[in-house]
């Protein structure tokens, strides 16, 4: 079973289920969460994992669409675990940074997706292969990724 845990080590979560896709986020939003360019994410069904360990602190923003994403981090050290939205019921969003494994998960979980390439910063190329969605998700990202 994946597990994920924060930098602190206080907080640590598992989840049953294989990932339905994996995804790149180019938005702003990703970029002041993580310090970094891009997030690498992974959308799994199901809603909420198991916390093994810690008690993750909870806050919400609404987005641009109008649907409100939660990000559950640590309170200790600040580390963004996981996030869920309105707008996507049953299904939550690994932060692959934060997933302990033997192997790197930026080469286990290989992007399908990407997402917001209108704010990709223009150092970063576009992953050979997946499908460049210049917002959020569209019906057809979706329908082509089978989900």
């Amino acid at each position: 079973m994946p597990q994920s845990s924060c930098l602190c080590g206080a907080n640590v979560i598992t989840w049953d289920a294989p990932s339905a896709f994996n995804f790149r986020c180019h938005c702003l939003d990703e970029r002041k969460l993580t310090g970094a360019a891009f997030a690498l994410n992974i959308l799994v069904p199901i809603e909420a994992p198991t916390i093994k360990s810690g008690k993750l602190s909870v806050w919400g923003k609404i987005v641009q669409s109008g649907n409100t994403i939660y990000n559950h981090s640590c309170s200790q050290c600040g580390s963004l675990l996981y996030r869920h939205s309105t707008g996507f019921p049953g299904t939550i969003v690994i932060k692959a940074g934060c997933i302990d494994s033997e192997e790197d998960p930026s080469t286990v979980y290989v992007p399908k997706i990407e997402i917001f390439t209108r704010s990709r910063v223009p150092w970063i190329p576009a992953i050979e292969g997946a499908l460049q969605d210049d917002g959020d998700f569209s019906k057809e990202s979706f329908v082509a990724l089978g989900f």
